[in-house]
């Protein structure tokens, strides 16, 4: 397998951008990420892959929570703060910030934060999978499109109006 092929072949798989939220020891710590994906509906769970390198991940494995907060594309600049080491401490200082049941920071404006508690983490190669219940959600106010990552970049994607298709 060519792993360059691979990775110039994933970049054409358009996903939502989530913002992953925990707390640990008292300090709030996140990452943004396109690896979020629903399991089941009953109970109802979402699983999150988080490279082991990235500096929240010792924070969700350890703490047990995480927030999936599914940004809009008004949340571009919060996405972009979240994805640099630059001032790292001061991810939290800009945009409104709530907690649901966990304490998991959940971002308000984004689409919707599900809260979350880990029931299994799978070590696989690089990444760490976490599995856990939805424990709560909160669906913000808020009539924006979702934030899209597509070939290397963040995209916007329009939402046509509903049209009703007649015979």
């Amino acid at each position: 397998m060519d792993i360059h092929q691979f990775k110039l072949g994933m970049r054409k798989l358009a996903s939502g951008v989530s913002l992953i939220t925990t707390i640990a020891d008292g300090k709030r710590h996140g990452l943004v990420a396109t690896a979020v994906s629903s399991v089941t509906g009953e109970p109802p769970s979402l699983l999150i892959c988080v490279n082991r390198t990235a500096s929240a991940h010792d924070h969700i494995d350890r703490s047990g929570i995480y927030c999936v907060n599914v940004l809009s594309e008004a949340a571009q600049s919060v996405a972009a703060r979240f994805s640099s080491t630059v001032d790292r401490e001061k991810r939290f200082d800009k945009g409104e910030w709530r907690e649901l049941k966990t304490g998991a920071p959940a971002l308000v404006g984004s689409l919707v934060s599900f809260d979350c508690e880990v029931r299994h983490a799978l070590p696989y190669q690089s990444h760490t999978i976490f599995i856990a219940e939805i424990v709560a959600t909160k669906i913000w106010e808020n009539d924006s499109s979702p934030l899209v990552y597509l070939d290397g970049r963040y995209r916007q994607i329009v939402v046509e109006p509903d049209i009703a298709m007649t015979a």
